[in-house]
């Protein structure tokens, strides 16, 4: 026989209907070969098939009727494979969506915890540039301040020294005016030194800070 009725994906119901193609086939010298060979192709491969044994004047007619037949219980194969096949479609396109969904939900999650570290850099650079600037405030006000007390400094050891020079003047003692004299520039140097030293200290301090701050806004 061309094919078997209990084969259930022939797509015929009928036992008489399978019967009957099957002695068409037979009687006018045909096999089983065409659909076997065909069974799993698509249809425009089964036609192009037919159609080139049809119009081929070498082979017989009954040749050509049993292929026919073959043909006519392919094309009920391949109508009732549809279904299976469109079924199949539907399972990948759903998979297809359900990794597209997935791939979205990920992006969304990827783009709000970009957005978050976003945030949370932005707010370090506002930290850090009030940072800065409160730290460029104390620097300049350290800087006034080295000024004055030099300046103070300078001023205060110059008015004792005059006011020892004026009393070792006043005593007449030319050994009392050297002596003082040493100990007024002595006295004079050593104060404005440690003054300036100490604000210099913090001033360089104050420096340093800026420059580590200007290193977190942009490394």
């Amino acid at each position: 026989m061309a094919f078997d009725f209990g084969d259930h994906n022939s797509g015929f119901c009928h036992r008489e209907v399978v019967t009957f193609i099957n002695e068409e086939v037979l009687s006018n010298g045909g096999s089983p070969d065409f659909y076997l060979s065909f069974c799993s192709r698509p249809w425009n491969e089964i036609e192009d098939y037919l159609s080139s044994i049809v119009t081929d004047p070498q082979v017989p007619r009954a040749i050509k009727r049993a292929c026919t037949w073959s043909a006519l219980a392919l094309s009920v194969r391949v109508v009732a494979r549809q279904p299976e096949q469109q079924a199949r479609q539907v399972r990948w396109l759903q998979e297809q969506m359900e990794g597209h969904e997935a791939a979205n939900r990920a992006l969304a999650s990827d783009l709000q915890r970009v957005r978050q570290e976003h945030e949370e850099v932005v707010l370090q650079l506002r930290r850090a540039r009030d940072d800065l600037q409160q730290v460029l405030y104390e620097r300049d006000m350290l800087y006034w301040q080295l000024l004055q007390a030099e300046r103070s400094a300078q001023a205060d050891t110059l008015t004792q020294y005059e006011e020892e020079q004026s009393e070792a003047l006043a005593a007449g003692s030319q050994g009392g005016q050297v002596v003082l004299s040493l100990m007024g520039e002595a006295q004079m140097a050593s104060t404005a030194d440690v003054t300036a030293f100490s604000l210099r200290m913090l001033l360089y301090c104050k420096l340093q800070q800026c420059s580590y701050l200007f290193l977190d806004l942009f490394l």
